[in-house]
């Protein structure tokens, strides 16, 4: 594995930020060497030759894995270059901007607890208070012009909101990221990626409810692995697990959009087939249930064939979702008595 894979692996968001955030502060420290080169800054240009060193090092520490280090030496530029320059070019040329983003920026390390955060705040606000005071309205101590420091303060506020906005926006794609992992985890199977139980239940009294209001039905179908027991005592919990996975995916795939899917429990699943009726329900459970018996699996050389039971019911308006689950488990439960590997209801 490369290792930008590896750093990928660790922390993939604190690994986008920081590189972008990298791209950007490398871009403009290179940018300005030639600028002030050219306005006769050479002081300038030879920090901002430092400065894109730490940056380069920063981007680079980063893409090997160290986030945290990477975030501290870009921050630590910042506060560096800031405190250096603003005293040489004075306040108005708006070097000061820069250490508004540090306060987001440091969020993304994550060995700084909330106490850490507030201080690396403080500390921050106080050397921008500082910084007002002593060169707000204090002589330059290289003479520029009012018209280039106005284009140097306008270059740097520009700068400053892209960076705060580049932050502000892998934030927000975070906490999004975040909250549609949780709700998949809520909703899910953690095995299988099918619907889990509660929210399957959830599904059918939404409807039961759409159902009643259009007059229409719905089927409901129990699915059952025959014999699971044996592949987990024959060939262990990994080749069940396996076997698991492999039927979930075979029904999703041979089932229609807007139907839905569940793992009920074990071995058992769920399916509902929204205005469908007995008669379809069956020819539809009948396809998937030949389907898989003639479909061959494979695991670790082994081959395995899979038959599964079926049991059927259609909701009926006036009855309970407990009642017709009911029925479709017993359906269920009468195909295993038969012989299994059939559609019953």
């Amino acid at each position: 594995m490369k290792k930008t894979d590896k750093a990928l692996k660790i922390n993939y968001r604190s690994y986008l930020v920081i590189n972008t955030i990298g791209y950007l502060g490398i871009t403009v420290h290179l940018a300005l060497i030639p600028v002030f080169s050219f306005l006769g800054l050479t002081l300038l240009s030879f920090l901002n030759i430092f400065s894109s060193f730490m940056w380069i090092t920063g981007w680079r520490v980063n893409r090997l894995g160290s986030h945290d280090l990477a975030i501290t030496l870009m921050i630590s530029e910042v506060i560096m270059h800031t405190l250096f320059v603003v005293p040489l070019v004075g306040w108005h040329a708006g070097f000061q901007y820069y250490l508004l983003g540090a306060i987001p920026f440091s969020l993304f390390n994550n060995k700084f607890n909330g106490r850490a955060i507030i201080l690396v705040s403080i500390g921050l606000c106080i050397t921008f208070i500082a910084l007002d005071v002593s060169t707000h309205d204090a002589p330059q101590t290289l003479e520029l012009s009012a018209g280039l420091i106005r284009l140097i303060n306008y270059i740097n506020i520009v700068i400053a909101f892209t960076a705060v906005g580049l932050i502000s926006y892998y934030f927000r794609l975070a906490s999004i990221t975040q909250e549609q992992e949780l709700e998949k985890l809520a909703n899910t199977d953690s095995l299988t990626g099918l619907y889990n139980r509660r929210r399957m239940q959830e599904i059918l009294e939404s409807q039961k409810s759409l159902s009643s209001q259009n007059r229409s039905g719905f089927a409901l179908i129990f699915v059952d692995i025959d014999h699971f027991k044996k592949f987990n005592d024959t060939y262990g919990h990994s080749c069940g697990d396996y076997i698991l996975c492999e039927v979930a995916s075979f029904m999703r795939n041979h089932l229609r959009q807007g139907n839905a899917l569940a793992r009920w429990g074990g071995e058992e699943f769920l399916i509902m087939l929204p205005n469908t009726d007995i008669r379809e329900a069956r020819t539809i459970a009948e396809k998937i249930r030949k389907a898989i018996a003639e479909e061959r699996f494979h695991l670790a050389g082994q081959k395995f064939s899979v038959t599964m039971t079926f049991g059927l019911t259609q909701h009926e308006n006036n009855d309970s979702i407990d009642n017709s689950l009911k029925r479709a488990d017993d359906a269920l439960y009468q195909g295993k008595k038969a012989g299994r590997n059939l559609v019953m209801g």
